[in-house]
């Protein structure tokens, strides 16, 4: 969590330099990304929005690789079939179709893969969503649908968009869900972990829907200020899952002042790297 906070720091401000063509940030949404990640396991093949960049990181993607397709410098910026993490997609809800489809399809080819599709309440909204999951109800598809709702489709609000939840609205196409608070990565990883032995056990779909902040604008095009008040923000930084996990174990005694040191130094070398890199 502390690292991806610290690849999405630097990448903000290579972006405002112009070394990077846009950035969306995943603050606030760390422990929801790391305890879902964690929790279904290195096995799946994931297909992620364009926000994921701390499972991107568990997944073995660089931090340079990372910040490649920001900048334009290639098209993925790493090996999607190695690492078995597929490209960032701006299209909305577009991965949900793609990862209903490799998921049929290798069935189809007798390579039996359970795949994880990551998306926001925004896209949601979309057809493609409703598509996909119908999909993958009638053809019983290895899927785990992990919606991170921060609350905002851009500038539109969560309450403006939906009557029911995310985890309800699964239901009525026939696939069990969970809702989660995403302010604990333990308790993510336990609702993930349970989704993902349905999913293998059942062969079947699944939902999990994640409340999580979004502290940050929708990108770095976006100024949040002029629709957010400055309440909501205010409270969307003091309930950060970083800090207040990170004073959680230390509080337990799990970690000391030399280890957040550790990861500190850590973090600032490779935010080094990518300053002289893209700067």
């Amino acid at each position: 969590m502390l690292v991806a906070r610290g690849i999405d720091e630097e990448a903000r401000q290579l972006q405002k330099q112009g070394a990077l063509d846009l950035w969306l940030s995943c603050q606030g949404q760390e422990a929801a990304q790391v305890g879902s990640a964690l929790g279904v396991g290195p096995g799946p093949t994931v297909f992620p929005s364009y926000r994921e960049h701390a499972v991107a990181l568990l997944r073995g993607v660089t931090p340079a690789e990372l910040l490649a397709q920001w900048a334009g410098r290639t098209f993925c910026g790493w090996d999607p079939r190695k690492l078995r993490f597929f490209p960032y997609t701006l299209v909305l809800a577009a991965q949900t179709l793609h990862g209903v489809g490799y998921s049929v399809g290798q069935r189809l080819q007798g390579r039996e893969d359970f795949v994880v599709v990551y998306m926001g309440d925004g896209a949601t909204s979309e057809g493609d969503m409703s598509e996909a999951m119908n999909l993958a109800a009638v053809e019983s598809a290895s899927v785990l649908f992990v919606c991170q709702n921060n609350g905002w489709a851009i500038s539109k609000p969560t309450e403006e968009q939906m009557r029911t939840s995310v985890a309800e609205r699964a239901r009525g196409f026939g696939i069990e869900s969970a809702w989660v608070s995403g302010q604990d990565p333990e308790a993510v990883f336990s609702a993930c972990f349970r989704a993902a032995a349905h999913v293998r056990g059942e062969r079947a779909p699944y939902v999990v829907e994640i409340q999580v902040g979004r502290i940050h604008g929708h990108s770095t095009s976006d100024a949040q200020e002029v629709y957010r008040s400055p309440e909501d923000i205010a409270r969307t930084r003091a309930a950060d899952p970083v800090p207040a996990y990170a004073a959680r174990l230390s509080g337990l005694g799990l970690v000391d002042t030399a280890w957040f040191d550790a990861v500190d130094a850590e973090v600032g070398e490779l935010r080094e790297r990518l300053m002289k890199e893209y700067a």
